[in-house]
């Protein structure tokens, strides 16, 4: 019995002292910037609130800057993401949810950007050019070949 208890007041401390060790360092570089990490796992809930209240507001900044949050935590709702671009009418925002986009590789992203791709504005186009080139080298050429991308566009980096 007593040896038990010795086993589990041991096993208690060290894991008091490893948790202490590991909360000082997620700690010491969430203050020196170098990881947010302690923060996602703390408040995963309250992220969530934010990023969903910035998603849905008026203010573009407010969306552009969720857009880009969802692209820095790679996370890509394709439907979502595909929708909310329809919806969308300005450029930046356009651009932030295609980069979002291209994170997820699949042929539902060729399909779509070539569904969007003549209703898009010159810009967008370009930037459309360059994700199915970066991409998708294998099915660029037709891509290309299918929506007549100018030629000017697929020699630029």
């Amino acid at each position: 019995m007593k040896q038990k208890l010795l086993i589990i007041v041991i096993v208690v401390i060290i894991g008091v002292i490893i948790g202490y060790g590991i909360g000082v360092l997620l700690l010491e570089k969430t203050v020196t910037g170098q990881s947010a990490f302690s923060f996602f796992i703390t408040r995963p809930l309250n992220i969530y609130v934010i990023l969903n209240s910035k998603l849905y507001s008026n203010n573009p900044l407010d969306r552009l800057t969720a857009y880009y949050t969802l692209y820095d935590m790679h996370i890509v709702d394709t439907p979502f993401l595909q929708e909310r671009y329809k919806q969308e009418e300005n450029i930046a925002l356009k651009r932030a949810i295609l980069k979002t986009l291209s994170l997820h590789h699949d042929s539902e992203l060729i399909q779509f950007i070539g569904d969007i791709y003549e209703l898009s504005d010159k810009a967008l186009k370009i930037d459309m050019v360059k994700i199915i080139k970066n991409n998708y080298p294998g099915k660029f050429a037709e891509f290309a070949q299918k929506h007549r991308v100018d030629a000017q566009w697929i020699h630029e980096e």
